[in-house]
């Protein structure tokens, strides 16, 4: 009995050095801000209120990587928004003259040490939701895929407090609510399945 647990020991140790553990804020930094309302033409009869919200990627290992990002909006009130890119907003927010991509233009190869910084624009989000969940697809896919394993969203909840957002939580994430939306919202994907 003793030799079957020495050699379960062995067994279970030598796989686990076999596939190292790698996390994933030493291939990826992910960064983000509050989201907060924005309303453009204030005033007029165009006026609109935008929620608009600002992160940033940065590859943080000397491989280049590709990153297939995709930004989803849910509330607790089961509505789904797409991740809009409104250059007028983008500029009227940006700091310091920076410019903000798109959701879109964040995705595709990352150079060792190259950051990007984006900014996705939620237009007309229920005002009855208590709570909303930013979903970021991609984040995890370029390690995950070697195994071929799920690429799991990054998932960022907030919660209302008066006219302003609080981080709740935030972490890798196997809630999928969103995957449906990811495909309507930006047609089929690629062959590379990135759900679970």
């Amino acid at each position: 009995m003793k030799k079957l647990k020495y050699l379960c020991l062995f067994l279970f140790l030598n796989l686990a050095i076999s596939f190292p553990v790698t996390s994933e804020a030493s291939q990826v930094d992910f960064g983000w801000s509050v989201p907060e309302y924005f309303l453009n033409n204030e005033g007029s009869e165009d006026e609109k209120k935008y929620l608009i919200w600002v992160f940033s990627i940065r590859n943080t290992i000397d491989t280049e990587i590709t990153i297939p990002v995709a930004t989803i909006l849910s509330t607790d009130t089961d509505k789904y928004y797409e991740a809009k890119y409104i250059p007028e907003i983008a500029e009227k927010v940006s700091e310091n003259g920076e410019k903000y991509l798109s959701s879109d233009k964040m995705k595709g190869e990352y150079g060792p040490g190259v950051t990007r910084k984006g900014i996705a624009i939620f237009e007309d989000i229920d005002p009855y939701a208590q709570k909303i969940n930013i979903f970021m697809t991609g984040l995890s896919h370029f390690f995950f895929w070697r195994w071929r394993l799920s690429d799991y969203s990054y998932k960022i909840t907030y919660k209302r407090s008066g006219s302003k957002w609080i981080l709740e939580e935030h972490g890798f994430s196997k809630d999928n609510s969103h995957r449906n939306y990811v495909d309507k919202f930006k047609g089929a994907q690629p062959d590379i399945n990135y759900w679970p």
